[in-house]
């Protein structure tokens, strides 16, 4: 199999935020366009992870992740950032974050990108979408099996998770 194009991931350059419990809009916005600039698009979640995280908050709780989610439909509402929401094998629902795939206005809607260091989790299925759209361009008739075998080698993955088999059904079953 012939080597997938791609671009290397490129993690933000971490630096101190403000706090994610009580950071303005104008500061939630200056954080978020930074690491959307590097990182983006990615998941909304995955966003409110490493902002917060910067500002010294290691685990995002329900009301801190709601607040998080005020300031980015808001910056959506001023045409900061765009949103699209995916169907994910691992969402509860339209209204939850981590089918939120987010960018800036000027961004690719898709990029395909090695891991970095993202959890396999945090890749947007439309990334893994025209990964496997591009494996299967190289072979139509190859199967599934095949297909996770090719996913886990871009990613330089060694197992077959359960994570990994529900994300790419998911993929299989919503985009082709």
């Amino acid at each position: 199999m012939t080597q997938i194009p791609h671009t290397p991931f490129t993690p933000w350059t971490e630096r101190p935020t403000a706090d994610v419990r009580r950071a303005s809009q104008a500061q939630y916005m200056h954080g978020f366009t930074e690491i959307l600039a590097a990182e983006g698009p990615m998941q909304a979640l995955a966003l409110f992870q490493t902002y917060g995280k910067a500002s010294g908050v290691m685990k995002l709780a329900a009301p801190v992740r709601k607040l998080c989610e005020r300031a980015l439909l808001a910056g959506v509402k001023a045409g900061e950032i765009i949103l699209e929401k995916e169907e994910d094998s691992e969402i509860d629902g339209p209204d939850d974050s981590v089918g939120w795939i987010v960018r800036l206005p000027d961004s690719p809607r898709v990029i395909v990108r090695d891991l970095g260091n993202r959890g396999f989790a945090d890749i947007p299925m439309s990334e893994l979408a025209a990964l496997v759209l591009e494996i299967r361009t190289q072979d139509e008739f190859m199967g599934r099996e095949d297909i996770y075998r090719a996913v886990l080698d871009h990613y330089s993955l060694q197992k077959l998770t359960a994570l990994v088999r529900r994300r790419l059904d998911k993929v299989l079953e919503v985009y082709f």
